[in-house]
């Protein structure tokens, strides 16, 4: 993938470097944590979530916790698309797609002639940050 480049025009939306990528990155990571998702949770519906292991008579329980770990999966994965889709609704309709697929896909810009979709990509990946607590 090329480079990806913040725009600096407005001051109120740059993020340190670091930030600006992880935030990018989180947004690339969403199909597959949507995916994950949708088999963590039909997990759930068929009831093969836990491991069907009683541990009564066992002191440690921290050697084997699976239904913990997956609803902690659950959890955390679930925080983190509703924080992308929620920075998502700031961005008008004509340029929540096209955004969205710039930054996954890095789709270029055509149809669109002016520079606008740029400022609300700054602002989406600015408010995935907020949304994330990576700023």
């Amino acid at each position: 993938m090329s480079r990806e480049w913040q725009q600096k025009r407005f001051p109120a939306f740059v993020m340190p470097d670091a930030v600006y990528y992880q935030s990018i990155w989180a947004v690339r990571d969403l199909a597959r944590m949507e995916e994950r998702l949708k088999e963590l949770n039909y997990d759930v519906e068929t009831g093969t979530f836990g491991s069907g292991i009683v541990s009564d008579g066992r002191r440690d329980y921290n050697i084997s916790r699976p239904t913990e770990k997956k609803a902690i999966e659950i959890a955390q994965l679930e925080g983190r698309v509703k924080a992308i889709r929620k920075a998502l609704d700031v961005v008008p309709d004509p340029y929540r797609d096209f955004v969205l697929d710039n930054v996954t896909l890095n789709k270029k810009a055509q149809g669109y002639p002016t520079k606008i979709w740029k400022i609300w990509k700054q602002r989406f990946l600015f408010n995935v940050a907020k949304n994330l607590s990576l700023m």
